[in-house]
This record gives structure tokens, C-alpha cells and sequence, in this order.
């Protein structure tokens, strides 16, 4: 896997890289930037002193490997720039979370060291990522099919992305189409988000993805479909109209697909669902079953047994994440909770608030430190804590909390429920879409919840910052994070200003610009 026989791990002091060895046909993709020897013939060679070897590369290989994997940002290249003039409000916002792996082309022209690592190391080619942009995917196409060989015989993670019309014309469909027959017995990471209202091709991909599969290898699936559907139709099971093909749809025999199913140990699905009783729910350590489409009109659901038996057939579940609709509110006080010793992250966020009295009860985690995702109800003058919510940080070990508040309610902070009725034991506190426009009106000492809170994250409050400064002081702040706040009070329209005082509210203060979630701000 290691690269072997290396080069001398210095580079020369003009910045460029080696020319020594001429790439071949095969590395055309890696070698496009590769500039050409004859421009820089003239140049008379250099010493061996005139050299020196960046402190980088004095490392050993295995750690610059795992340095590679970790260099997000360097995949871009000009062969998939040019798409961003194609589609630019596309490519801001879905590109660069979707190429997020290895981006080994750029790694290879830093240095011949570098290079002759990466090219010898198949797990940094072992990432194929495919869009369609509203166009030809040739570019992307082009560049999995390059990564394939490269890759030997890894296991691949395979992401697909769909951004095109139905009514548009992709001339490479049957190309793509057989790129993914040859990929998938291959992949133990399968990833399709289906923005396109292509339902047809969206389908047809899931169904050769998944029925020629490997049994034993596919361990990941993520699965989001947000095309709209038409059909009205009731069904018992709450999959109806979300559901994705069957075994029979596929080709291929129920025994196979569930063979195929079973080894699944992370599964997100967005939309679109297996019927619950599917060996796709057994033996998961991360579960998402989200819905994400408008409120108006029916969404699926599932029964609450059927969610206990999910739950029960996962005993190490670390993740849970569930939006859906949860029914057998009457049935729930005859069900035993489910001990769910390994949670870790448990997020109700955008589900109903009258399915909280189904989920929570049914849920007995462990003592682990538990990362916990609530939304307030929606009322202007919402409690903090419902009474099932209050019940359930009672008797976990909530260590990371993140409240949600409802933007279209000006709902304010309630800054003396907050230090009352909190738990001791928070060391992680996030807050989104409320105000804080109130100082506390309790005394100091009066306040026992909180204690260990030690990060505070904010994400599109509204802020007071004379208020907020007294807030922040009944707390041993370590960090504070915050993204797009609007400023009141004396500091109302002053943001610069309004910045300048947050800054010395905590020893760390950073602006966050990113627009994911608070529970993943410090991914």
C-alpha cells in the first residue's frame, strides 16, 4: 500500500516540481498540469546543496498518507472548474461538500516525492464522485474512470449526485449507466442525492447499484431523494409513494437483497425508505430516517413497534437522527424503553412536537456523554423544556445540547428557565434562532445548572450585546462560536463595534461562516 524505493524527499528552491520521469497515457488525468520538461531545458541543473527538504517531508510516509486524506480543500482542478461558469449557484452550493475526499491529482504535482506516494498508494484513489450539473457528467466521469484502476483492488466510495432535468438531454446516460454496472460489486460506500425530477434514471441507478452489489461489502448507504411525488395513495405500511425498488423491481431475489442489505452498519435515508421490517434496519451503529420534503400533504411514518423493533435489532447504535412521523401514542405506555447503552448523538431536529412523547420515552441510553437535538414549540412564548424533554435530560447524561428555536416566532431566550432547569452537566451549549434580549433575573448564586458549560455556540440569534455579556458571565466560557448574528440594543446597526465587545467575552471567540449545523461545527 506504502509507497516503496522512494525518491529523495526534498524539492527544488524554484517551488516546482519534477519532471524526471515522463507520465504515460494512463496518468493523462493526474498529468494535465504537468508542465512541459523542454521550457525548462536551458535551466542548468542544479546541485544536490542547492536543494532542501521542507520539515513536511521529513515525516514518515504513513503520516504524510494520513495528511493527504485530510486535504480536503486541494482537489480543485482546472478540468472541473471551468463547469462552475455552467451552473455557479449549483456549484456553491453542493460541490464542495459532495468532493470531499483525497483529492490525489493535485497531491501528485506538489513534488516528485509527494507524487510517487499518492500514485502508489490505491486508497487515495478509492473516492469516485459523479454530478450531473444540469449537464454532461463527462468531466466527472472521465475523472472515476481514471481513479478505478488506480485504485486496484480497494474497496470504493461511490457518490453520485443528480442536479439535471428531466427534459434535459445527457448524452453520456448509457456511458454512465455501465460505469456503474462495472463499479457495483465494489463499493462498501454508497452515496445517491437525487436533486434532479429525473425519477426514472434516479431509480433505475438504485436499482443497478444495489442488486449487483457484493454481499458482505456494502457497510454505508446514504440515499436522498427530494423529487416531488404525485401519487396520493394510503398505506398501512407508511412507506407508500417513499419507497425504495424491491427485490423484485431489482431483478433479483428477496434472500440476495437481504444479503446485500444485512451488513449495512451506517444507513441515511432521506424520502425514500425499505419497509421497516427490512434486515436494512438490523445491526446499524448509525441510523438516519428523515423527511425533508414541504409540510403540506401526507408524510411517511412508522408505527412505534416497528421503531422498537428497529431500535432493539441495533444494540450498538451510536447515532440516531429521526424526523418522521412516529404513530401509537396509546400504545406507547406498554413498551419498555429500548436500552441503548452506545448513543452518542440522538437529533430530533424538524420533528413534530407531538411525536416527542412517542420517541423519547422509548429511548433508555446509557451513561455515555450524549449529544442531544431538540426544536422548541411552536408558540411565541415557548417553554425552553417541555415536560418530555425535561423528563429525558433527567435521567441521561446530556453533555451537548443544542436548542432550536422557530424563526417565524421571535421567540425569545428564557434566560432564568435556562440557568434553573438545565442540567449540571452540559459542557457544550448551542442556540439557533433565539433571542437574547433579557438579562437573568435571578441572582447569581441562585443559579446551580450550567456549572461545567464551558462552550457556547450561536447560530442566527439575536443579540443584545449588553445582555449577552452578562449571560456569557455566569459561565467559565472556553470558546464561543456564533454565525450570522443580528445585533439590537445599543450596538443595533454598529457590527463592527458589536464584534469588537463579543471578542473578549471568552478566551477563544470565532466567527463561523460555515451554514452547517452547530453539532458539526467542530467536525
Amino acid at each position: 500500500m506504502y509507497a516503496k524505493n522512494l525518491p529523495t524527499r526534498g524539492c527544488g528552491n524554484s517551488g516546482k516540481f519534477s519532471n524526471s520521469t515522463k507520465p504515460s497515457t494512463e496518468d493523462s488525468l493526474v498529468d494535465k498540469l504537468e508542465p512541459d520538461p523542454h521550457i525548462y531545458s536551458t535551466v542548468p541543473l542544479r546541485s544536490q546543496a542547492d536543494y532542501f527538504i521542507p520539515l513536511v517531508n521529513t515525516l514518515p510516509t504513513e503520516i504524510l498518507i494520513c495528511i493527504f486524506k485530510y486535504s480536503h480543500y486541494l482537489w480543485w482542478s482546472t478540468p472541473i472548474r471551468k463547469d462552475q461558469a455552467d451552473s455557479p449557484a449549483i456549484w456553491d452550493r453542493s460541490i464542495r461538500n459532495i468532493m470531499r475526499l483525497g483529492c490525489p491529482e493535485n497531491l501528485s504535482h506538489v513534488c516528485t516525492l509527494w507524487r510517487q506516494i499518492v500514485l502508489s498508494t490505491p486508497a487515495m484513489w478509492s473516492s469516485l464522485n459523479i454530478l450531473t450539473l444540469g449537464r454532461s457528467p463527462q468531466t466527472f466521469l472521465d475523472r472515476a474512470s481514471a481513479f478505478v484502476p488506480r485504485a486496484q483492488n480497494q474497496k470504493i466510495s461511490l457518490c453520485l449526485a443528480l442536479y439535471h432535468y428531466e427534459t434535459t438531454f445527457l448524452p453520456n446516460i448509457d456511458e454512465l449507466k455501465d460505469f456503474f454496472r462495472f463499479t457495483s460489486p465494489r463499493p462498501r460506500e454508497l452515496l445517491i442525492d437525487n436533486y434532479s425530477d429525473d425519477t426514472a434514471f434516479f431509480t433505475s441507478l438504485i436499482q443497478t447499484t444495489i442488486s449487483k452489489a457484493t454481499p458482505g461489502i456494502l457497510h454505508c448507504l446514504c440515499v436522498t431523494n427530494h423529487c416531488r411525488r404525485t401519487q396520493q395513495g394510503i398505506g398501512i405500511e407508511g412507506t407508500d409513494d417513499w419507497e425504495l425498488p424491491t427485490a423484485e423491481s431489482c431483478g433479483v431475489s428477496q434472500q440476495l437483497l437481504d444479503s446485500i442489505l444485512r451488513p449495512i452498519t451506517s444507513l441515511r435515508l432521506s424520502n425514500n425508505f425499505f419497509p421497516w421490517s427490512s434486515p436494512a434496519y438490523h445491526g446499524l451503529v448509525k441510523l438516519h430516517l428523515l423527511f425533508t420534503r414541504s409540510k403540506r400533504g401526507r408524510k411517511p411514518h412508522i408505527h412505534v413497534d416497528k421503531l422498537r423493533d428497529m431500535l432493539l435489532a441495533s444494540p450498538a447504535l451510536r447515532v440516531l437522527h429521526i424526523n418522521i412521523i412516529v404513530i401509537g401514542k396509546d400504545e406507547i405506555n406498554g413498551l419498555a424503553p429500548v436500552p441503548l447503552n452506545e448513543l452518542e448523538e440522538l437529533s430530533l431536529d424538524e420533528m413534530s412536537r407531538d411525536v416527542y412523547d412517542v420517541v423519547l420515552p422509548l429511548l433508555a441510553p446509557g451513561t455515555k456523554p450524549l449529544q442531544f437535538t431538540f426544536q422548541m414549540q411552536q408558540e411565541f412564548n415557548a417553554p425552553l423544556y417541555c415536560t418530555t424533554v425535561a423528563a429525558f435530560l433527567e435521567r441521561t447524561n446530556v453533555t451537548s445540547l443544542y436548542i432550536l428555536g422557530r424563526s417565524l416566532f421571535d421567540q425569545r431566550l428564557s434566560v432564568d428557565e435556562l440557568m434553573t432547569k438545565s442540567p449540571g452537566n452540559i459542557r457544550t451549549l448551542g442556540l439557533e434562532y433565539l433571542q437574547i434580549l433579557e438579562a437573568p433575573i435571578s441572582e447569581v448564586e441562585n443559579y446551580e445548572g450550567l456549572g461545567q458549560l464551558s462552550r457556547l455556540y450561536m447560530r442566527k440569534c439575536v443579540i443584545d450585546v449588553d445582555e449577552f455579556k452578562k449571560l456569557a458571565g455566569l459561565f467559565r466560557l472556553q470558546m464561543l462560536k456564533l454565525h450570522k448574528p443580528e445585533f439590537r440594543g445599543r450596538l443595533k446597526g454598529n457590527d463592527a463595534e458589536a464584534r469588537q465587545e463579543i471578542m473578549s467575552i471568552a478566551p477563544t471567540v470565532k466567527w463561523v461562516r460555515s451554514t452547517r449545523g452547530m453539532d458539526r461545527w467542530d467536525g
